[in-house]
């Protein structure tokens, strides 16, 4: 990957600045958010794109460690320890995920710092290319998000890491995008005799989802385990479906129990598709014992597909043999259902076991 340099990043409009710290202004736009302090942080820019009437876009953006550190004059060969994220986007986001480079398949950084999809055409949409890419931030919100995290906890990354930011605007039956997609993320972070607890994060989809016209109210619901001998300490959590999804919970799990937990364990409750809320400490502190973990479930609602798309698109988006009238798995908006869980922890471990 070292060949790829960040002249790339330059060449195609991506912007990496520094400047004075934010400062909230509501006269100003969406997107207009100040950079971090100088040597305190950096700021990822999007270039502004046009999303049209019933595209949808994602777009992968790829960045070193060491090249984001150098340009924001941070020392470019030490540990960047992230204790601050700021995000801001245009109206008709459909969600902003950043995530570390792991195992390489059809993404890969050097093959270009943007690398673009259209209307599910492109390695951008397809997940198993991100399958062990551990989660940095997300957000499907419009507007501004401001989350410091607790003192001493800090998302370490390491100068020849990469990540990459992948950003997903529809202009379409569910969604509109009326002044285009663009998106800013400000990196803060702190010194490393600050730094008491490595912050982990998890992600994790359910891909056996059918929302069918002949079982049109399903749930379907999966455990993550922390592998842990201490407990873990949860500090932020959202989940994401599509316009079928109708309750997304997620509930503290004893890592053992098969049946759903009681009530009193849910920790998070959505229904809302589109803006799911973005639990986040000081108001989420969830202690989990050792070897439990986070169960989740997702209902839906089955209804009629957009004339556009009619039931035998999703049909063959579904590419099944009894012709059932299906929402399955998959990244396109109109004809997929999602049901993923995000979420936010200290310490971290690398060993945490989804079902």
């Amino acid at each position: 990957m070292s060949r790829f340099l960040a002249a790339s990043i330059a060449a195609v409009s991506l912007a990496v600045v520094t400047g004075c710290p934010a400062s909230p202004d509501p006269e100003r736009g969406p997107t207009d958010l100040d950079p971090p302090a100088a040597g305190q942080g950096f700021q990822l820019r999007t270039e502004l794109f046009t999303v049209n009437p019933g595209e949808e876009v994602q777009d992968c953006y790829f960045f070193r460690v060491r090249d984001l550190a150098k340009n924001a004059g941070m020392p470019e060969d030490e540990a960047v320890n992230l204790h601050r994220v700021q995000l801001a986007q245009r109206e008709g986001s459909h969600h902003m995920n950043i995530f570390r480079v792991k195992t390489v398949v059809g993404l890969d950084p050097t093959k270009g710092a943007i690398q673009r999809a259209k209307n599910g055409v492109g390695e951008c949409f397809k997940s198993p290319n991100w399958a062990d890419w551990p989660l940095v931030a997300n957000t499907q919100q419009d507007g501004q998000l401001d989350w410091t995290f607790p003192e001493g906890v800090a998302n370490v990354f390491q100068p020849d890491e990469w990540l990459m930011l992948q950003t997903h605007y529809v202009n379409a039956g569910t969604q509109k995008t009326p002044e285009g997609g663009e998106v800013v993320v400000n990196f803060h972070s702190i010194p490393k005799e600050q730094v008491k607890h490595e912050m982990g994060t998890l992600f994790a989809t359910k891909q056996s989802i059918r929302v069918c016209k002949s079982n049109p109210t399903p749930e379907f619901s999966g455990t993550c385990q922390f592998k842990s001998k201490e407990p873990v300490n949860i500090i932020g959590a959202n989940g994401h479906f599509h316009s079928r999804g109708t309750n997304f919970d997620m509930f503290s799990w004893d890592g053992t129990s098969i049946a759903k937990p009681a009530p009193s364990s849910r920790f998070y409750s959505s229904q809302t598709w589109d803006e799911p809320p973005m639990l986040r400490s000081p108001d989420l502190d969830l202690k989990v014992q050792p070897g439990g973990g986070v169960y989740f479930s997702c209902g839906y609602q089955w209804r009629p597909p957009a004339d556009e798309v009619g039931c035998a698109g999703l049909d063959a988006a579904d590419k099944s043999a009894d012709k059932d009238c299906c929402y399955t798995f998959g990244p396109i908006v109109e004809k997929n259902e999602h049901c993923n869980i995000f979420v936010y922890y200290w310490p971290k471990t690398d060993d945490i076991f989804c079902n």
